[in-house]
């Protein structure tokens, strides 16, 4: 065991999740910021820090310090490939590799396997860019999550009913709601009052693929 390593990530990772209560992105993304260079170097010394070393907790841990290190893709990606062997040779959870595979791919632009990033649409909480929505279940079930609508209807137990964003109407100054496109796409919509049509693109931060009961 290497117990100063899991005090430390359970120090961080409580952090993390103290960041994003405060529901203000500048300061969550300043924890992220802190926190990935230090399990870079975590990482590169010891390799993914399993249950053998910092015990449940901590490999919990270490994955929701990985789950939000998207402004460095390529290290997410690198600590899924970690993880993923972990998970394997039962020093992790099948079901956090379930959670980093899905951000990966979302931040990749292929679509997610088990559903776990959510975005609102039209009024309900939608699984982002799924494949195969027909086997979803089948693959959330090997990875010990349960069905899919399930896991939705948890977002508005928690987050409560989506509510659309709104901007203003550049011609008549007039409250536009709409719902967010997905990164990459546009959303065409039309003020009710003088009949504008406003364009809304989403460019988000490198890797951030969308809302997940992971923070």
């Amino acid at each position: 065991m290497k117990p100063d390593l899991r005090a430390e990530l359970l120090r961080r990772a409580e952090r993390d999740q103290a960041a994003r209560q405060t529901k203000d992105a500048d300061t969550f993304e300043q924890v992220d910021a802190d926190n990935l260079p230090w399990l870079k170097k975590v990482v590169a010394e010891v390799g993914w820090p399993g249950r053998s070393d910092v015990g449940e907790d901590g490999t919990h841990a270490a994955w929701l310090l990985a789950q939000h290190a998207d402004r460095d893709p390529a290290f997410q990606r690198e600590c899924l490939e970690l993880l993923s062997v972990a998970a394997d040779h039962g020093e992790a959870a099948q079901a956090d590799m379930a959670y980093l595979t899905d951000r990966v791919l979302l931040a990749e632009g292929r679509p997610q396997e088990f559903g776990t990033q959510a975005t609102a649409r039209n009024g309900r909480w939608l699984a982002r860019h799924l494949r195969d929505p027909g086997g979803v279940d089948e693959r959330r079930a090997a990875m010990s999550l349960g069905p899919l609508a399930e896991y939705l209807a948890g977002f508005s137990e928690v987050y409560g009913p989506p509510v659309p964003p709104a901007t203003s109407c550049g011609g008549c100054g007039s409250k536009v709601e709409f719902w967010l496109p997905d990164p990459g796409e546009e959303a065409k919509v039309e003020c009710a009052n003088c009949g504008l049509t406003i364009t809304i693109t989403l460019h988000p931060p490198a890797g951030v693929p969308g809302l997940g009961h992971d923070h």
